[in-house]
């Protein structure tokens, strides 16, 4: 896929801000509770480019997909702004000038001067790859008008703040957070060769709503299911384990490790016993369980194969790790 940002024109007298998407390789859940995650930018991001209007007083907001189809159109006067949105966004226009209300709450002198502007924005990848169109949208607001993205984020949407993360990082990230506004410790880190060279990441051809995983999550910790401080110390060490295997044998027995622990905390079957008992290696959910992407590996299978495996089986998006990550 040919990334939009290089084809798209800015004016003369515009902006241009740019996020990378992302994929959460470990610690999905409980990365909330300050748990470390392993993540990694992608190579598809999202593009936002303003050009100032001078006659409008609106904000005329055009959204784009991949495919350079428009999406979303919308225009409402900067005067809005001021106000406050107090019930849930009911579509894409409201949960938009929320995010600007709560944007111009953080620094009251965005867009206070200006007589109105148009903004376009550009997904890289389909909005049901779950690769963050919503992050790389709060990234660049927050980039747009310079205030604080993890801020932004919390008062917005909520999240772990890993995503916010990945649209600024250059390379993968080991992350955690230590309040819903702040995060903890964000590090460059490499990966070993094994997982760059053996890894595929396959769609499940359906987008998983990371709110209903997420709901799921904090019922079971409601309920003291578990123990949240032995599960962040579990999980922490599962994290490191896959981070560290130099082969194959090792990397899937920390993949297959990692998603029966989490399996067990969010009472969820992992994914490969759901629906590919048959692959002959490890399978890892990325971020919510259900839909997005997974990450294969086998020890049989080079990943051509692997991807000839899932593609027999109607699971036609696949990468190897150096086309999807940054």
């Amino acid at each position: 896929m040919k990334p939009l940002a290089t084809a798209n024109a800015l004016p003369t007298n515009g902006k241009r801000f740019y996020s990378h998407g992302k994929l959460l390789l470990t610690a999905e859940y409980l990365v909330l509770d300050g748990a470390e995650a392993i993540a990694i930018p992608c190579r598809f991001g999202q593009d936002l480019c303003i050009e100032e209007n001078h006659e409008s007083k609106t904000i005329h907001w055009k959204a784009f997909t991949n495919e350079k189809t428009l999406w979303g159109d919308f225009i409402f006067p900067i005067a809005a702004l001021k106000y406050s949105l107090d019930a849930q966004p009911k579509n894409e226009k409201d949960f938009l000038i929320k995010l600007l209300q709560i944007t111009k709450k953080l620094n009251p002198s965005f867009l206070e001067n200006s007589t109105g502007c148009s903004v376009r924005t550009h997904l890289e990848f389909p909005r049901d790859w779950g690769l963050g169109s919503s992050s790389t949208l709060i990234h660049n607001v927050a980039l747009w008008a310079s205030v604080d993205p993890y801020k932004l984020l919390a008062l917005s949407m909520g999240g772990s703040g890993y995503d916010i993360a990945c649209a600024a990082a250059k390379n993968p990230i080991r992350y955690s957070r230590e309040t819903a506004t702040q995060p903890l410790h964000i590090q460059d880190i490499s990966l070993e060769t094994v997982l760059v060279k053996e890894a595929v990441f396959i769609h499940l051809n359906q987008k998983q709503d990371s709110r209903a995983g997420i709901n799921t999550y904090l019922k079971q910790k409601a309920a003291h299911a578990f123990s949240l401080n032995e599960a962040l110390e579990q999980i922490n060490i599962l994290s490191r384990s896959l981070l560290d295997a130099k082969d194959v044998k090792t990397l899937m027995a920390s993949m297959e490790a990692h998603e029966a622990f989490v399996g067990s905390i969010i009472q969820t079957t992992p994914v490969k016993e759901r629906l590919f008992k048959d692959y002959p290696g490890a399978i890892k959910s990325l971020g919510a369980w259900g839909g997005d992407f997974i990450m294969a590996v086998s020890e049989q299978l080079n990943p051509l194969e692997t991807k000839e495996y899932f593609f027999n089986k109607g699971y036609t998006t696949s990468f190897y790790y150096t086309e999807m990550a940054l």
